[in-house]
């Protein structure tokens, strides 16, 4: 019952990983920008949504409105962020990029002690999904398997529109090359203000499904941007689905690491992403071309 339980605990672990990683890869390998603040919008989201959701204490449906409004606001954001700010550092210096989503990430951690303080502060789990689950033998909260759920219908869904739509054909050619994308004929700018939308959109919901889990604490932008980075790394810079395997060991490294050495149970997450990356640089899998 136990490894049962780790195992479902690793999935959720997973699932909301490879919802964070996936944003992030899609904006380096289409964009080609390391956005550091990535995890910040990730942490805001989740008070977000505990600001949504008290405000609307007492309503049916509060949380499911939360997880429709705030992936939509979040795109928003992107694609205002992407137009204002990102589309001026396309090709520029490492650095320059760099320094500007680190500036982002100070004005999120001190938007989040301006509002809401440094009290953690946690989201009620809809009533629709407080019972019991009974599953492989072991009884774990329903809500876990809606995250699990969750995130498989989202790797799916983004599987089907990057490899299967006229868009996400758009989205390869202007990763591939944007400049000849553009020459034939293309709107790259477009196509990346979409893609930033998505990824914002992306780790917007994950901010909700964790809330319920976790909570929304200060400082947990940075750690889960670190963790996010590890997972596009070894996955392979731009393959989502190398996000979506990398998260999944990642996942359970985690779970079963807090059994084995529960000090050390985020530090096997980096030992596996450095060997990783001594037999494979380019990390799992390539981005799709």
């Amino acid at each position: 019952m136990l490894i049962g339980l780790q195992v479902l605990g690793g999935l959720v672990s997973a699932a909301i990983l490879f919802l964070v990683a996936a944003g992030l890869t899609l904006i380096f390998g289409v964009c080609r920008v390391l956005n550091l603040a990535h995890g910040t919008f990730y942490m805001l989201g989740l008070y977000a949504a505990y600001s949504l959701t008290t405000a609307l204490h007492g309503l049916p449906g509060a949380f499911w409105l939360a997880l429709v409004l705030v992936p939509l606001l979040w795109a928003a954001i992107g694609a205002v962020l992407e137009a204002v700010l990102f589309r001026r550092l396309y090709g520029v210096d490492v650095l320059l990029q760099i320094l500007p989503t680190i500036a982002l990430v100070f004005l999120g951690q001190d938007l989040v002690r301006a509002v809401w303080g440094l009290t953690p502060r946690l989201v009620s789990t809809p009533p629709a999904l407080l019972f019991p689950l009974h599953v492989f033998g072991i009884i774990a909260p329903a809500y876990y398997g809606f995250v699990v759920l969750a995130g498989i219908v989202v790797a799916g869904a983004l599987w089907l529109l990057i490899a299967r739509t006229d868009w996400g054909l758009l989205v390869r050619a202007t990763a591939r090359d944007r400049v000849v994308a553009a020459t034939l004929g293309v709107d790259t700018g477009r196509i990346m203000t979409s893609v930033f939308a998505l990824s914002m959109a992306l780790v917007g919901l994950a901010g909700v499904l964790f809330a319920p889990i976790g909570g929304a604490s200060p400082g947990m932008g940075v750690d889960s941007t670190v963790e996010a980075f590890a997972v596009v790394v070894v996955g392979g810079l731009g393959s989502v689905w190398g996000s979506a395997v990398a998260a999944l060991g990642f996942g359970m490294l985690k779970s079963f690491g807090i059994l084995v050495a529960p000090r050390f149970a985020v530090a096997f997450v980096f030992v596996a992403m450095a060997a990783v990356l001594v037999f494979r640089p380019a990390g799992l899998f390539r981005a799709p071309e």
